[in-house]
C-alpha cells in the first residue's frame, strides 16, 4: 500500500469562517425544534441564518451513508455530506433491511482491500449508489461481515490520504474521517480534471479544523491528550484566534461531541473508541 500523502485546508476552494463566525448563536430547527448551531444533528438541516449562505451541490452518483446505531448523531461528520448535497445523500442507521429495495449488484461499498478498484478507474455509471459505512473501524468491519448486501457488493477505495481529524485514534493517519473519506471518494473519482466542484463537501468539516487551530495555536499552554500525533497544532503557522478561550488543564472531561455547544474545544482531543 502507498504511503499516504498529506492534502492542505488552505487548497480546498470554501471559505466558511466569515459566514460561520457570524452565526454563533443557537437556533430552533424548523423541522423538529431542537436547539441547534451551524445545522440540525437530527434533520440535517441548516438552521434558518444559514438559508442561501452555504453551498449547496449536486453529486454525480447517489451515496447512502450506513451508521453504526451506535454512532451519536453529534459525532458524526458524515451529516456535513447531507446537509450540503441534500438531494444525493441519503444516512440510514445499520440493520438487517437498511438498503431498502437497493441491488446489491448495483452498489459499491467504500472499503479498502484486496479486490477494491480505485476510485480513478471505476466507472459509476454501471452502480446506482455508493455506500459509506459510519463507525469505528471495528464497527465497520463487523457491519460488512454480518450484512449479507453490504458483503457482496463490488468495493471502491480511494487513494492513501493523512488525516486531518482531531480526534485521537490509534490505527494510524491513513485512517480517514468520514466526511474526509466522502469528499476524496467524489474528487477521485472526477480524475485529473478535477476543479474544486466537490469542495463544498468539506464545508464545516474546514472550519471546525481551522478553528482548533486558531485557538490552540492563540493559548500554546492549552493541553490536549498526549496521545495525539505530534504537530498536530501548527503553532508556526496558524492564524490565532482573535478571542481564544482560556486554557483548560483537565483533559479527563467526557465528551457529548456536540461541536455546537458552544465548539467545546477541551473536548474535540477526545480519544476514539474502538
Amino acid at each position: 500500500m502507498a504511503a499516504p500523502r498529506s492534502y492542505e485546508m488552505s487548497e480546498l476552494q470554501v471559505h466558511p469562517q466569515a459566514t460561520l463566525d457570524a452565526c454563533q448563536a443557537r437556533a430552533s430547527c424548523e423541522t423538529c425544534g431542537k436547539s441547534v448551531k451551524f445545522y440540525c444533528y437530527y434533520c440535517c438541516t441548516l438552521v434558518p441564518g444559514l438559508a442561501g449562505k452555504v453551498p449547496r451541490i449536486r453529486l454525480p452518483f447517489r451515496l447512502s451513508v450506513v451508521k453504526h446505531a451506535g454512532e451519536l448523531d453529534g459525532k458524526s461528520t458524515a451529516l456535513h455530506a447531507k446537509v450540503v448535497a441534500p438531494e444525493d445523500v441519503e444516512i440510514v442507521t445499520y440493520s438487517a433491511d437498511c438498503l431498502g429495495d437497493a441491488d446489491p449488484r448495483r452498489c459499491a461499498l467504500l472499503y479498502p482491500g484486496p479486490g477494491a478498484t480505485e476510485a480513478g478507474e471505476m466507472d459509476f455509471a454501471l452502480v446506482d449508489r455508493v455506500v459509506v459505512i459510519d463507525g469505528t473501524w471495528s464497527q465497520a468491519k463487523r457491519m460488512v461481515r454480518d450484512h449479507a448486501g453490504l458483503r457482496s457488493m463490488q468495493r471502491v477505495t480511494i487513494a492513501p490520504r493523512r488525516t486531518r481529524f482531531w480526534r485521537y485514534q490509534s490505527l494510524g493517519d491513513s485512517h480517514l474521517s468520514t466526511i474526509e473519506a466522502i469528499y476524496f471518494l467524489y474528487r477521485d473519482s472526477a480524475g485529473s480534471g478535477y476543479g474544486g466542484e466537490y469542495d463544498a463537501l468539506m464545508y464545516f468539516y474546514k472550519y471546525f479544523y481551522e478553528h482548533i487551530q486558531a485557538n490552540y495555536a492563540a493559548v500554546p499552554e492549552r493541553q490536549f491528550t498526549t496521545r495525539q500525533r505530534s504537530g498536530y497544532i501548527a503553532y508556526d503557522s496558524a492564524v490565532p484566534a482573535a478571542n481564544p478561550r482560556p486554557a483548560r488543564r483537565d483533559t479527563s472531561v467526557k465528551t457529548s461531541y456536540e461541536f455546537d455547544d458552544d465548539l467545546g474545544l477541551g473536548d474535540v482531543f477526545a480519544e476514539e473508541t474502538a
